[in-house]
This record gives C-alpha cells, structure tokens and sequence, in this order.
C-alpha cells in the first residue's frame, strides 16, 4: 500500500468498512460497493476466533448485533457465520488479490482480555498475507503497540501504522522507534508542524475516520494523505468539486 500513498495526486479516500450501504458492514459485498462508490481503498477490521480464524468484525463485543454474547475470541467461525453476515480474512484476501484493492487492517483489541489473542492473530495474519501475496496492498494499524511489534518481529517487512489518540512529545520519534510507516490520529489532535514534520521523516499521516464536513476539510487544510469515511462517494465528489473551483480560479 506504501506505493497507492506514495504516488498519490489527491487525498486518499478509505471506504470505512466498506462502506455505509445496504450490505452488512465489514463483508465483501459492503467492499465491493465501497470500491464502485469510488473509495481508494478500503479500512476494515481485524478479530480471532475461538478457533483461530481472522474473521472481518468490528465490535469487540457480540450482543450489539447479534445474539451471541461475550467476545468474538470466545466464539467459533461456524456459531458466528450462524448468527449474522460475517467474512474471513481468507474470503477477502481472496477477493482481493489480483485486483490491486488495498486495504488498511486495523487489529482489534482490548488488551486487559485480548492481547495473547493478538499475537496470535498477527502471526495468523503475517502467514496469510504471504499466502496470496498481500504484502504491498495492506498495512496493519492499530493501538497495542505491543501486538504491533509483535507483528514486525514475525515479518520485518510487514507495514504497520500507529493509532494514536493523543498528542506524543515527539511524533516521529514514535514512529522511528515502532519502524511505523502511517501515523493515524485524530485531526483535531493535529497540527501542521506535526504534519510537515512527519512528512519530511517520510511518514504518511492518516485522519483516521471522518464524519462531519468541517473535519474532513481540516484534513485537507493541514494535508493529510488519507483518511477513512462511510460516505466514500461523497467525499470524492466534494473533492473533485473544490478542484474544479480551484483551476478555475487559476484560469
């Protein structure tokens, strides 16, 4: 995926969990309408079952969606395909591989009950990605930094981003010390010298998921590379008006 940011011309546009449509969110049909709805890549969410399949979830927890209770760890693939839409990483990367669809992997976790889980849910997903060749369309974020680095000792080559939800003395220095390739934060937990400083050490800055149009403007302003939304079309029409404004003005 360093290349799809790398090269870009415009800012990136993620297709949060697919994206918000009919499909149920996190599935392969919710991708696939998030990529004809003109989304650059797509952000989806990473969990181990009981049984040790990376299945495409969000929630930690069950209940909010379905009749299961407890965690996604504490539940089989079989008991989980039987109570609501749900894709494995396998199914994706499937679907994926060939087409040159990226995707940013984030790592769910609540490390007080979840950690061990997600060591072994990063060496899972560190073999699957060499199974079909998914090293330069994914990079894997989240915020256990520990599961992450887990993650790079099993694959040093495996791109990894940092979430971070606070502001840190010295952001590239994070980034150096965990070998980070995208730094996500919230926008309003930005600046442009946190921006341009990160830029010129050669990382890419992500405005994580963006929802009102005064955030998603903000990330343009301080010149972020991507960011994710439920809304991807809207976002790329909103983009493609304010450029066509812009060599107007030029003219």
């Amino acid at each position: 995926m360093r290349k799809l940011i790398a090269d870009r011309d415009h800012v990136l546009v993620g297709g949060h969990r697919g994206c918000a449509c009919e499909y149920f969110e996190n599935t392969i049909p919710a991708m696939k309408e998030g990529i004809r709805r003109g989304a650059d890549y797509l952000e989806i969410d990473l969990q181990l079952t009981k049984d040790g399949e990376i299945v495409v979830y969000h929630d930690t927890e069950l209940s909010k969606k379905c009749r299961l209770r407890g965690y996604v760890h504490e539940h089989t693939l079989e008991e989980m395909q039987k109570a609501l839409p749900v894709n494995t990483l396998r199914e994706v990367f499937s679907w994926a591989s060939g087409k040159g669809i990226c995707l940013a992997l984030e790592l769910k976790s609540v490390p007080v009950d979840m950690q061990e889980r997600g060591f072994a849910l990063v060496e899972r997903l560190a073999d699957l990605t060499g199974e079909y060749g998914m090293g330069e369309q994914v990079f894997a974020f989240g915020a256990d930094y520990m599961v992450l680095k887990h993650l790079k000792q099993v694959n040093p080559e495996f791109h990894i981003g940092l979430i971070v939800p606070f502001v840190p003395a010295d952001p590239v220095k994070l980034m150096e010390e965990m070998d980070a390739m995208v730094y996500l934060s919230y926008v309003y937990n930005m600046t442009p010298k946190i921006v341009e400083d990160l830029h010129q050490a050669g990382y890419f800055v992500d405005g994580a998921i963006l929802r009102e149009e005064k955030w998603t403007r903000l990330a343009r302003e301080l010149g972020v590379d991507m960011y994710e939304s439920d809304r991807p079309e809207l976002e790329k029409r909103t983009a493609a008006g304010k450029n066509v404004i812009e060599k107007q003005g030029n003219i």
